[in-house]
């Protein structure tokens, strides 16, 4: 074998190491942080467990919290009810109601393996993903589509209560009301009615979370994703509601 070959096959060797090493290391930190939205470690519920089911995108999964599997709001409400409910966390990062958007939620199998758990309460919270530009088609489009989304929940066999969480806005420190392309004009004069008027409409229960994180910069890690503090907050209001 010439020189030149043993050079390539040692200088391979050492870039494959190296990135092997990098992964190592960079992957068990992106997950610890939220980052890696196609992960969803999710449990079976035991004999006789009331199981809860924790619909939404990014803002339910955990983004940005760190030890998010234990620090996000699915979790917090978790040790809040205790061992007689089993909460799973459905949450999956961008994903939007609109079917016809960028990232549809009803499109990933984790929406099928949500129903499939059989829910006795169901807590959704879509539709900040769906305020950015490329995806919003009003206000009436959104109602049209989120009373399908949440009948696909409510014609369960189990007969689940529902909650319609009205998202958190984009609270920026600097004033910015558009983060990642989400709107919190949108959200505040279009989404949040929406939500509260399908609520009504179905006769499903109906929780204020932009109310909650109004104007309150720092229980944010972005201005669109709470921190472990708005996170814990998040939690405690949902249990309040139960």
């Amino acid at each position: 074998m010439s020189k030149i070959k043993k050079r390539i096959i040692i200088v391979s060797a050492s870039i494959l190491a190296f990135i092997a090493v990098v992964l190592a290391i960079a992957l068990p930190i992106i997950y610890t942080n939220g980052m890696l939205p196609t992960v969803h470690p999710l449990k079976s519920a035991k004999d006789g467990q009331i199981r809860v089911a924790c619909v939404g995108d990014s803002i339910t999964y955990g983004h940005g919290i760190w030890q998010f599997q234990k620090h996000n709001y699915p979790s917090v409400l978790q040790q809040l009810l205790g061992d007689e409910y089993c909460v799973n966390n459905y949450g999956y990062s961008a994903k939007c109601l609109f079917k016809d958007a960028n990232e549809p939620y009803t499109k990933t199998k984790l929406y099928g393996k949500s129903l499939d758990f059989a829910p006795n309460i169901v807590i959704i919270m879509l539709g900040s993903n769906d305020t950015k530009h490329f995806n919003w088609q009003g206000a009436d489009a959104f109602k049209a589509e989120y009373i399908d989304f949440v009948k696909s929940y409510l014609e369960l066999d189990t007969s689940p209560e529902v909650y319609l969480i009205a998202p958190p806005g984009v609270w920026c420190k600097n004033g910015d009301d558009i983060m990642y392309h989400i709107s919190g004009k949108v959200i505040k004069e279009e989404l949040d009615p929406a939500i509260r008027e399908v609520a009504e409409q179905l006769g499903v229960h109906f929780i204020d979370m932009y109310g909650a994180f109004e104007n309150r910069p720092d229980l944010f890690s972005d201005g669109v994703h709470p921190n472990e503090q708005g996170a814990y907050l998040f939690a405690h209001i949902v249990y309040d509601n139960l």
